[in-house]
This record gives C-alpha cells, sequence and structure tokens, in this order.
C-alpha cells in the first residue's frame, strides 16, 4: 500500500494558480470600480457647476431683464468670478445665438460648456425668451 500522507506539490501549485487568478481578478474590479466612482463624480460635479451658471443667468434675466436683454451676445459673459473652491480645475464658457429670431433682443439659445480634466467636457443648451424663461 501506498503511503497517502499530506498533499502532493502539483496540488499546492495549482491550487495557489486558483487563488491568484481569484485574487486577480478582484484587484481589476475594485480598481475600474474606482475610476468609475471617479468619474462618475466629476461629472456630477460638472453638471452641479453648470446648473449654477444657469441659475445665475435666469435669476439675472428675471431681477434685471434691460440689462440682461442688452449685453452684447458675443459669447462672453461676467459670470467668470462664479467658480469657487468647489469647483477647482473647472472652467466654463458661456455661448449666445441670438440669430434664431430676426429681432435678437426677443430670444437667444445660450450653450452652457463645462470643461475639466484631459479634455472633458459638458454642454448645455438653454432657451431664453423675453415672454418667459
Amino acid at each position: 500500500m501506498k503511503n497517502k500522507k499530506g498533499q502532493s506539490l502539483i496540488d499546492v501549485v495549482f491550487s495557489m494558480g486558483i487563488v491568484v487568478l481569484v485574487l486577480t481578478g478582484v484587484v481589476v474590479l475594485i480598481v475600474s470600480t474606482a475610476k468609475i466612482k471617479r468619474l462618475a463624480f466629476e461629472r456630477k460635479k460638472a453638471v452641479e457647476l453648470s446648473q449654477k451658471i444657469i441659475e445665475t443667468e435666469i435669476k439675472t434675466m428675471k431681477d434685471n431683464p434691460l440689462s440682461f436683454w442688452s449685453l452684447p451676445k458675443d459669447g462672453i459673459s461676467d459670470l467668470k468670478n462664479l467658480t469657487d473652491d468647489n469647483f477647482t480645475g473647472y472652467t466654463y464658457d458661456i455661448n449666445y445665438d441670438c440669430s434664431i429670431s430676426g429681432n435678437s433682443n426677443d430670444r437667444c439659445d445660450v450653450t452652457f460648456t463645462v470643461n475639466w480634466g484631459d479634455g472633458k467636457e459638458l454642454k448645455v443648451n438653454r432657451f431664453f425668451s423675453r415672454q418667459g424663461t
């Protein structure tokens, strides 16, 4: 009769290979989940910044409509001081397209572009009209 005490070297190597394979999968899953979570957080901050900019434009239009509608609509806005420490690394541009009607003082399509990171951007369009927001 053979002596069957303990495991063979092949059994040990095979078991360690399975453990390493499982651990590698778990590490890859954790790393990819962390990356997706970071990207979602960055995009959430960009959405918050765009909402803040749009709300400021709406407030300007409602509080001081004469000033809002007499602004030169050349794509440049004076909202650059809106960015605070919560949005470090984020920049934005506001582009006005008031050529959508014959009278450029009645309607305006505004595009808010928020940029961050390595070329990532979020564009939000908002239509403004003297008759309503």
